[in-house]
């Protein structure tokens, strides 16, 4: 089996992310990023998920109950978006033989190693991305670029993985499991190889 292998880095939630970067107090509450005219969600936290908000949700239909939620607005601020875009793909692309930016939150790169040596550079890019950027990012790690998207996948879904999945790591009779209940459409979206961006960040 060969040593070479794609991680997917996707930065979680990802506007949302940049807005923490600068207001730590965001952390931990319920947040969501509006539209250019604030008429309509585009981003929301974990905690905004949680409470069955929608991206697309007008803004308007929700405002009345964001102070007794605790739900924080933010007008979405591309220019901050697009710097620290490229941050972290100057960070991720530090570990990588090649590198593909694929969108503003996601990159894939190449890694070579055995499936401990991939597990451990996923935790290592994620350590170095917080650190030097400060925004949360997931890593899934295969042979394809496809089986990388599912890989980040089940690491974003399972936090006992510490948000890193190298899927050859994992029990052969796990994965199969999780690809029986993952439909295909959901776990790797759409576009070429089935790799278009997947709506779970609301980015």
């Amino acid at each position: 089996m060969s040593n070479n292998h794609i991680a997917l880095v996707d930065v979680n939630n990802f506007y949302v992310s940049c807005e923490r970067v600068f207001d730590p107090k965001l952390e931990g509450r319920p947040v969501v990023v509006l539209s250019n005219n604030d008429g309509c969600v585009v981003a929301r936290s974990a905690e905004a998920k949680e409470l069955g908000i929608k991206t697309g949700a007008p803004w308007f239909q929700i405002q009345g109950q964001a102070k007794a939620w605790g739900l924080v607005a933010r007008s979405s601020n591309y220019e901050l978006y697009g710097d620290l875009s490229a941050r972290v793909m100057e960070v991720v692309g530090r570990f990588g033989t090649w590198q593909e930016v694929y969108s503003i939150d996601e990159s894939f790169v190449g890694l070579v190693g055995e499936p401990a040596q991939l597990q451990a550079a996923g935790r290592d890019i994620r350590a170095a991305v917080m650190r030097h950027v400060g925004v949360p990012v997931c890593v899934g790690i295969a042979s394809t670029k496809t089986l990388a998207k599912f890989a980040n996948r089940i690491a974003k879904q399972n936090p006992g993985l510490g948000g890193v999945c190298a899927l050859e790591s994992m029990p052969e009779g796990h994965v199969d499991g999780i690809q029986q209940r993952v439909p295909a459409s959901g776990a790797l979206g759409r576009g070429r190889e089935n790799l278009g961006p997947v709506e779970d960040d609301g980015h």
